[in-house]
């Protein structure tokens, strides 16, 4: 876990990235004995490797402060590379779909990169670029990106890779293609997300973006999936935050059901990134019960707990029987969804191998937690 002080320093990257923080509460920090090899690491962990990188630049330029940089300016400039032969591969693709007339969305960081990043490549990494594409173009898109030298991980996988560079394609918002019930907890109008989606260049209609409502919501249960283990995509949700009108957000998470979801935003927007919430939009929201609270406290402290945000996700299926049904599909989901996770493990071990992750994620939380509690303990006869 990082320690306290360079912990602040990564949150003030992301406050002053939206606005919600000064310079003179970064330079109060900067002011005091840090260790740089720990924040380096852990920015990189966190996704800020390059928003952090651009923030140390900026504060030392303009307060003329002497900054171990380099480190930094070098996460910013391999991201800059990096993202940059992902879309080179993405123009190359598009260049193909508008031949075959077809159309894609472009979901998560690398619509976020073409828009509320300004186009800044080195800001915010991308480990692929996600497309939502309709039912019927998935072969044409997968035959597109096959002639280009991508190879699916596994035969039925739309997860394909050519070296460093990687797309992922998606029929629905939320995985449900892989984990059917989860469809029981979120609903997005397949036929909505086309209808308000938005060109991304005027002049083509081959590249699309969801609208700002379904992209915060879209974002909202991604980062939830993964336990918002990533600090970028609370600062991602702050930046599509700005851009948002409360009543169509608040209405289109009561038509999709993920309301939850966003209320487990909001309040990392406001504990983590200092953004001001409405009261009317805080009144809109679901109480939190004491496990949910257990929960967004571990992700205020920067506890990795990866498997947590599914059991989170259940919490959104209505019916409790139905929950258990969708722990355990998420737990031991069809074979071929174990076959992209476990691409080169023969079909008759993914099972027992899932079995052995699944017990080895509940060790290391179990031992997280008791070391966390004798802490706690500790503190309190201090």
């Amino acid at each position: 876990m990082v320690a306290e002080s360079e912990r602040e320093l990564l949150l003030l990257a992301g406050r002053l990235c939206l606005g919600t923080a000064h310079d003179a509460e970064a330079l109060a920090l900067l002011h005091l004995p840090l260790n740089w090899s720990l924040l380096a690491s852990q920015a990189m962990a966190e996704g800020m490797g390059g928003l952090l990188a651009y923030e140390l630049r900026r504060l030392a330029r303009a307060y003329d402060l002497d900054l171990p940089l380099a480190p930094f300016t070098r996460a910013l400039h391999n991201t800059f590379a990096c993202n940059g032969a992902f879309f080179a591969e993405l123009a190359a693709l598009r260049k193909e779909l508008q031949r075959h007339g077809r159309q894609v969305i472009l979901l998560k960081g690398g619509a976020l990169l073409e828009t509320v990043y300004q186009g800044h490549l080195g800001l915010r990494p991308l480990s692929d670029l996600d497309l939502l594409v309709k039912a019927s173009d998935l072969s044409c898109v997968k035959d597109i990106l096959l002639r280009r030298g991508f190879r699916p991980v596994s035969a039925t996988s739309p997860f394909l890779t050519n070296g460093p560079t990687a797309f992922d394609l998606h029929t629905d918002l939320i995985g449900a293609t892989r984990i059917r019930r989860r469809a029981l907890a979120f609903q997005f109008d397949a036929e909505a997300l086309w209808r308000d989606a938005t060109q991304l260049d005027a002049q083509d209609s081959t590249l699309l973006l969801l609208s700002p409502p379904h992209q915060f919501l879209h974002l909202a249960v991604h980062a939830l999936k993964h336990s918002f283990s990533r600090l970028i995509w609370c600062v991602d949700l702050g930046l599509v935050w700005q851009r948002l009108r409360w009543e169509e957000l608040v209405s289109e998470a009561v038509a999709s059901g993920t309301l939850r979801p966003l209320a487990y935003v909001l309040w990392s927007l406001e504990h983590l990134m200092g953004v001001q919430i409405p009261s009317h939009v805080r009144a809109a929201l679901p109480q939190l019960s004491r496990l949910e609270r257990l929960f967004l406290e571990a992700v205020a402290r920067r506890r990795n707990m990866i498997a947590l945000g599914e059991v989170m996700v259940a919490l959104s299926v209505p019916e409790r029987r139905e929950r258990l049904g969708y722990l355990l599909e998420f737990s031991f989901p069809n074979r071929h969804v174990l076959a992209e996770v476990f691409p080169t493990t023969p079909a008759w071990l993914v099972y027992p191998r899932r079995l052995s992750q699944l017990l080895a994620i509940g060790l290391r939380e179990s031992g997280r937690s008791l070391l966390a509690l004798g802490k706690w303990r500790e503190a309190g006869r201090s």
